[in-house]
Formats: C-alpha cells, structure tokens, sequence
C-alpha cells in the first residue's frame, strides 16, 4: 500500500505540457484516487506525511485523505485533515485539505476553531475554502461565524459563499443577514442570497412537517 500511495501521488503531481486535462495522467490519477475506499489508506497517508514533501504532494495526500474519508464515513479521516489543516501554510494545499473537510461530516461538538480562524485570511483562496468547509459543520457556532463574517466583509465573494454554505446549515437566525443582500445592484450575489434564504425557509418547513 506505502509504494502504491508513492506512486498514485506521483501520477497526481505530475505536469505535462500540452497534454488536455482529460487526456493527462494526473486527471486520471484523481479519478482513481476519488474511488479508493481501504481503511489503511488512512494511516498509510500518516506515515507519508511524517516525511518532508512538498506543497503538491501534501495536497495530494489531502485529496486521498478526504475521499477515503468520505467512501468509509470515516471520522479518523476527518481528525487527520483538522490536523494538517492546524499546521499547514501553503494555501492550495491548505484550500484543498478544507475542500476536502467540505466533504466529510463534522459532529456537533467538534473543535472547528482552525477553520473559524481561517475565515479572516488575507488569502481569498483559502478564506472561500475556509467558508465552504463549514457546510459539513453542525455547530452551531459555524452559523454564528458566517453571519458574523456576513456583516464585517466587503468581499463579495465572501458573501456569496456564505449564502451558499449557509443555504446548507443556516436557521432562522442566519434569514435577516442574508435578507440585506436580496437588495443588491451584483446579480450574483442576489441571487445568491435569495437562494440561501429559499433553502432555509423549505428546510424549517420540512421539519415543521409532522409525520401521521
């Protein structure tokens, strides 16, 4: 497993100019790596980060990290990606490790403090990652964060992709902040926001909805 993971990671961070995406072997390394679903992937990807590696193959490993997280359901996978997240500094792997955690679930009482921290980076990459992570969070403090982050930001990509997690974990508390932007002269971000506040209201619907 150790040499195969050496060699997906390789196939991954492989460049070849001229070659269209679909044609090259990395795309087809992802596609692979997408569909792995073997428990000791997990502790496998541990050891390899124990070694120095660069930002492309740490990334990489994120991305296997969170697919088998995701294919097994498993928390472990989701424990290790907050990790590395908590140490790392360049900011695609960085995006890529939180897009991943996008993907997983995140339990109610888990510690979301390294991904709460990252929603003020100066780095737009990784803020909009940071934001999109928390849509895997049942916490209510997640919510709390983005509609505060909703009033501070001037960014208008900021508020879009707080509509949009919000549109996934957002209550009732979250309708008013996001009810400023319906009023926007930016298309995008009104019609994002009519979609977040559209998604919320069918949600507290649903669970108004008693079942006979």
């Amino acid at each position: 497993m150790r040499l195969y993971l050496e060699e997906i990671i390789s196939r991954m961070c492989l460049k070849e100019p001229g070659v269209s995406s679909a044609d090259s072997k990395s795309w087809h390394a992802y596609r692979e790596a997408e569909r792995l679903s073997d428990a000791e992937v997990i502790q496998e990807i541990c050891h390899y980060l124990e070694k120095k590696r660069n930002a492309p193959q740490r990334s990489s490993a994120y991305f296997i990290l969170g697919k088998v997280g995701k294919n097994l359901a498993n928390a472990e996978a989701t424990q290790l990606l907050l990790m590395c997240i908590s140490t790392e500094v360049d900011k695609y792997a960085l995006s890529t490790a939180l897009d991943m955690i996008s993907e997983l679930a995140l339990k109610a009482d888990e510690d979301i403090s390294v991904i709460i921290n990252l929603l003020q980076d100066r780095r737009w990459l990784v803020r909009h990652a940071a934001i999109r992570a928390l849509k895997s969070s049942k916490s209510a403090q997640a919510e709390k964060e983005l509609i505060a982050l909703l009033g501070e930001t001037n960014d208008v990509y900021d508020k879009i992709y707080c509509h949009v997690t919000l549109g996934v974990i957002g209550t009732a508390q979250a309708l008013p902040a996001i009810q400023i932007n319906t009023k926007s002269r930016k298309p995008d971000l009104k019609v994002s926001a009519v979609h977040a506040i559209e998604s919320i209201k069918a949600r507290i619907d649903a669970l108004k909805v008693v079942p006979i």
